[in-house]
């Protein structure tokens, strides 16, 4: 049980901090907080309403002294990883912490022709049929009537789904029309190793320092593997005790540093 001093603050504003993160600096866990902070309001509302006027600060640190907040203890564990994400969307429009598809890219690719975001490369006609996933890019689905009335019941929020479509570049804004959906069952988190992917010209001393940085910025408990692509493909396996975690920070890092199609998680 953690302990923590609480000061009066709106109730809807402590929510959305809660469900955003915003106060995960705090050392306790989004549920555990959530659970607590309407009894926390109720303890100390009518007896501090006066001085609660215009704070903000339920959780932290704050001016009031010791006699005008009130301590509760805030049990711990934590929400599973699709309802903190789903609360994160909720409140900032996006994933933070994490993201549904992190760690299983590779495998959605392999079910794919394109990502969303390459559908408006020169590459794709119109009017040709591609099969896309959940990478890289947003789109709306036009459904017939008899296709939807199919595959209604499988629909579900956050659900991974890949889609044949038929691609309609007549407008300014691509069109898709689902011709099917099916729903590949691979939300396994990979554990094997990050492998990353490098022509074997470019492995020099100082790219490789570099990487050794970011790899390093990102500790966890994944080993890293490199493969230098050459004549023939090398597969190396990096210090052990440089280990890391699959995050979308260290994709990002990796990619703007070595290129797009490096990093697999």
């Amino acid at each position: 049980m953690k302990k923590v001093d609480v000061h009066v603050c709106n109730k809807k504003t402590i929510e959305s901090l809660i469900k955003s993160g915003a106060l995960d600096s705090l050392g306790a866990t989004r549920k555990g907080l959530m659970a607590i902070h309407l009894e926390a309001l109720d303890s100390v509302m009518e007896s501090k309403r006066a001085e609660a006027l215009g704070q903000y600060d339920l959780f932290g640190e704050g001016s009031a002294t010791p006699s005008s907040h009130a301590a509760l203890s805030i049990p711990e564990g934590e929400w599973e990883k699709a309802i903190l994400l789903s609360y994160e969307r909720e409140m900032l429009g996006l994933y933070v912490s994490d993201h549904p598809l992190l760690g299983i890219e590779g495998r959605l690719r392999s079910l794919t022709d394109t990502t969303i975001s390459g559908l408006s490369d020169d590459s794709i006609a119109h009017d040709q049929v591609v099969t896309i996933g959940g990478l890289a890019g947003a789109a709306d689905l036009l459904f017939f009537a008899t296709t939807y009335t199919q595959h209604a019941e499988s629909l579900a929020e956050d659900r991974i789904a890949v889609a044949r479509v038929r691609v309609d570049k007549r407008e300014e804004n691509i069109r898709l029309m689902a011709l099917d959906l099916s729903f590949p069952e691979i939300n396994q988190r990979a554990s094997g190793p990050v492998v990353i992917r490098l022509e074997a010209n470019r492995c020099t001393p100082p790219l490789v320092d570099r990487m050794k940085e970011i790899l390093k910025s990102h500790p966890g408990s994944r080993e890293v593997h490199l493969q230098l692509l050459g004549t023939t493909t090398t597969m190396l396996k990096i210090d052990d005790g440089l280990k890391v975690s699959a995050t979308p920070s260290l994709s990002a890092d990796l990619k703007a540093l070595l290129g797009p199609d490096s990093i697999h998680f």
